[in-house]
Order: structure tokens, then C-alpha cells, then sequence
């Protein structure tokens, strides 16, 4: 049976339709319970063929599976460091959060950045921040030094697209 969205006539819900995903029961998890961060790793793949290559656009596509691949390594590798910080500080952290709120993980969390920003690294950070803008803006910045695998990957990955789709110019016509 079709999804039906209020407002959307009938006629058109095919097309609506076409826009949902379905992740099932292996997707990766943002959530708390028992003050506890639970980690479910997930299905190795998020949603790499959730839609048929034929189905969509090519860059929307790869931007669903991008958009996901970053999800899923926020849920899988930072939210569980950052719970572990916060397990290191519990008292603190949870000092001021009341008890029907203690597993909601954004007020945890936003709990928590409110003890980090008071932190040598994250005020220290703050002014490095400013200091790398100016040195930037001076070219007093190596630029290679910086991220430079998730830079290599970036690249390689426009200039994949870019030549895949200038090899398909002459029947795509510029669209």
C-alpha cells in the first residue's frame, strides 16, 4: 500500500512515494536508555542500495549514500567517544539534568558541551581558530597538512563524478 502524505492528491503519490527510503530494522542508532549510549552497529552498507541506480537522479543518490555514510560514522565512532567522555564526567554532566530528561541524548549532550566550552582545549581551539583564519588568509597555512586522506578522498571522488559525467555529455546534453 502506498504511503499517503496529507495534502498530496492522489495522482501524485506515486512520485512522493519514490522520495521515501526504507531502512529497516538494521539502521544505526542515536539513542540513550538507562543513561547508557547504545551502540548497534550498522548493516555495513546504510543505504547503498536502498534505491535501484535507475530509480533517481546519480547525485541524488550519491547523496542519500554520502549523507548516510556520515551518519553512520557519527552514530558508530564519534557519539560513542563522546559518551565515554560524558561517562567520565557523569556527575558533572548530569548535575543539572532532570530526571524524566536524563535519557534524552540531546540535552545530555547539550549538558555536556556546556562543561566542554569551559575547557582549556575548546577555549584554547577557539582562539587557534582565529589565529589559523589569519595565518590562512597571510598563505602562512600548508594546506596538504590538513586533513589530507579525507582530502585525497574528497577530491578523487568530485573529480570521479566530473569525468563520469563528461563521458556521458554528448547524450545528457548538459543537463
Amino acid at each position: 500500500m502506498a504511503n499517503r502524505v496529507v495534502g498530496v492528491p492522489p495522482d501524485l503519490t506515486a512520485i512522493v512515494d519514490s522520495f521515501y527510503i526504507s531502512i529497516g530494522e538494521e539502521t544505526v542508532m542515536q539513542i540513550k536508555w538507562t543513561t547508557q549510549c547504545l551502540i548497534k552497529r550498522g548493516n555495513g552498507f546504510g543505504l547503498c542500495g536502498a534505491h535501484p541506480d535507475w530509480a533517481m537522479h546519480p547525485s541524488w543518490i550519491a547523496g542519500v549514500e554520502g549523507l548516510d555514510a556520515y551518519n553512520r560514522w557519527v552514530s558508530e565512532v564519534v557519539i560513542p567517544i563522546v559518551f565515554q567522555w560524558i561517562e567520565e564526567h557523569k556527575a558533572d554532566v548530569y548535575k543539572g539534568v532532570p530526571e524524566e530528561l536524563k535519557d534524552d541524548m540531546g540535552v545530555v549532550i547539550a549538558s555536556a558541551f556546556e562543561i566542554v566550552k569551559t575547557m582549556s582545549s575548546y577555549t584554547n581551539g577557539v582562539k587557534k581558530a582565529v589565529e589559523f583564519e589569519e595565518a590562512r588568509e597571510r598563505d602562512e597555512v600548508d594546506m596538504k597538512t590538513i586533513n589530507p586522506v579525507w582530502t585525497d578522498i574528497a577530491q578523487k571522488v568530485r573529480e570521479d563524478t566530473k569525468r563520469i559525467f563528461d563521458e556521458k555529455k554528448d547524450v545528457l546534453k548538459g543537463t
